[in-house]
C-alpha cells in the first residue's frame, strides 16, 4: 500500500514538474530576511518582516486586465472574495501575499500553511479537481496552472480564471507579483519578491568562487530516476554551486547504477520520499561512490521545498546549498557511516 502511494505521488511530482519547468535566477541589491505566510489572518506573519495586508490606496483600483501565463486576458471587475486554488504553490503563495483569507477552495494535495487543512477541498490537483465542488462554493476567481487546462472550459463557466504557470525563478516572482496585482495586495507581493531575490543573490555570491561537486539527485530508487535539465532540482543545484550528473539528460529519466557509477556523485541527496534511505544505500552497489565513501549522503527535509514554484523554493536553495557547501553556511551534518548506525542529514 505505502508502495503505491509513493509510486502515486512520484507520478504526480514528476508531471508538476513537467509544467513548472526549469529555475533561472534573477539579480537584485535587495537584502532582507525570508518571509512566512500568514496561517491565521493576512496580517499574520512569523518571521522578521512584518508583511500587512493594507489594501491599496488607488482609487479606484478595479477593474484589472491582466496577461496570465496562458497569454490570456482577464479582467477582474472587483476585489476577489472567494478564490478556488487549484495548484497547492498558487495557494501558498496567496497566504504569503496576505491573501490566504480570500480561499474557500483548495485541492487535496494542499498543505501548507496548515491551515489549509480547514478549506474545503474540491478534490483532485487541477484537472482532477470536482467541478460541481467548485461551482458549490460560489467563487469570483479561480486560479490554476497548466494542469487545469484540460477543464479550463468548465471552470470558466462558474468564474473567472486566471493561470499562474511558472517554468523557471523569474518567472516565480512574476506569478507571485501577478497574485498581488489581482488581490490588490501589490506591496505585500514585491516583499515577498525582493525576499526571495536576496536569498537566492545572497547564496549563489557565496558559493559563487568555489569549487563544484558532482551531485546526484534520487528521486525514487527502483526503478532509480533522477532530475535532468528542465527541472527545479537541477536548476536549485546549479544554483547552489553543485554540478547535476545528469544534466545531460531532458526532464525526468530513468538510469541505471552503472551509469551513476561512472560519473562518481561527490554528493547524493535522495527525495524524502525515494523508497530508500540513506543508510540502505550502504547495502548498494552505491557504496563504491565517492558521496557514499566520504559520508556525503543527504536527505531533503520536505519535497516541496524542491518541486513546488512559489516562495518556499528559497528553502529548498538553501538547504541544497548546506548539503554542499555546509563549510560555507555553519551546517554541520552528521556524515553518513556504512556499517554503523547513523544519521545521513543532520
Amino acid at each position: 500500500m505505502r508502495r503505491t502511494a509513493v509510486i502515486l505521488f512520484l507520478v504526480l511530482m514528476l508531471g508538476a514538474v513537467v509544467a513548472s519547468g526549469c529555475i533561472s535566477s534573477t539579480e537584485t541589491t535587495t537584502t532582507s530576511s525570508t518571509t512566512s505566510p500568514s496561517t491565521e489572518s493576512p496580517a499574520t506573519t512569523t518571521s522578521t518582516m512584518t508583511t500587512t495586508t493594507t489594501t491599496s490606496t488607488e482609487t479606484p483600483y478595479y477593474p484589472v486586465t491582466i496577461t496570465d501565463f496562458a497569454n490570456r486576458t482577464v479582467t477582474i471587475e472587483s476585489e476577489p472574495q472567494r478564490i478556488v486554488s487549484l495548484a497547492p504553490s498558487i495557494t501558498e503563495s496567496l497566504f504569503y501575499i496576505g491573501a490566504g483569507d480570500k480561499v474557500v477552495g483548495v485541492t487535496d494535495y494542499d498543505d501548507f500553511p496548515p491551515v489549509v487543512k480547514n478549506i474545503t477541498s474540491v478534490g483532485g490537483y487541477g484537472q482532477y479537481a470536482n467541478i460541481e465542488v467548485i461551482a458549490s462554493l460560489n467563487p469570483d476567481l479561480i486560479l490554476a496552472d497548466s494542469f487545469s487546462m484540460v477543464i479550463l472550459d468548465d471552470l470558466e463557466k462558474i468564474a473567472p480564471v486566471v493561470i499562474i504557470d511558472p517554468k523557471n525563478l523569474t518567472d516565480i516572482y512574476r506569478g507571485i507579483e501577478l497574485l498581488g496585482k489581482i488581490t490588490n495586495r501589490e506591496e505585500q507581493a514585491k516583499l515577498v519578491v525582493a525576499d526571495m531575490e536576496a536569498k537566492v543573490n545572497y547564496i549563489t555570491s557565496i558559493v559563487a568562487n568555489q569549487s563544484r561537486p558532482k551531485v546526484l539527485f534520487i528521486t525514487w530508487w527502483n526503478p532509480l530516476y533522477v532530475p535532468g535539465n528542465g527541472t527545479f532540482q537541477n536548476d536549485l543545484i546549479e544554483l547552489a554551486g553543485g554540478e547535476n550528473i545528469f544534466a545531460d539528460v531532458s526532464g525526468w529519466a530513468q538510469v541505471s547504477i552503472e551509469q551513476v557509477l561512472e560519473r562518481d556523485p561527490d554528493v547524493i541527496i535522495l527525495s524524502a520520499h525515494a523508497g530508500i534511505t540513506a543508510e540502505e544505500l550502504c547495502s548498494t552497489e552505491l557504496a563504491n561512490t565517492n558521496a557514499v565513501k566520504n559520508g556525503m549522503v543527504f536527505t531533503v527535509s520536505d519535497d516541496n521545498l524542491v518541486s513546488r514554484p512559489g516562495p518556499r523554493i528559497i528553502y529548498g536553495l538553501e538547504e541544497i546549498a548546506e548539503f554542499l557547501h555546509p563549510e560555507l553556511f555553519n551546517y554541520q551534518p552528521q556524515p553518513l557511516v556504512c556499517n554503523a548506525t547513523s544519521s545521513a542529514s543532520g
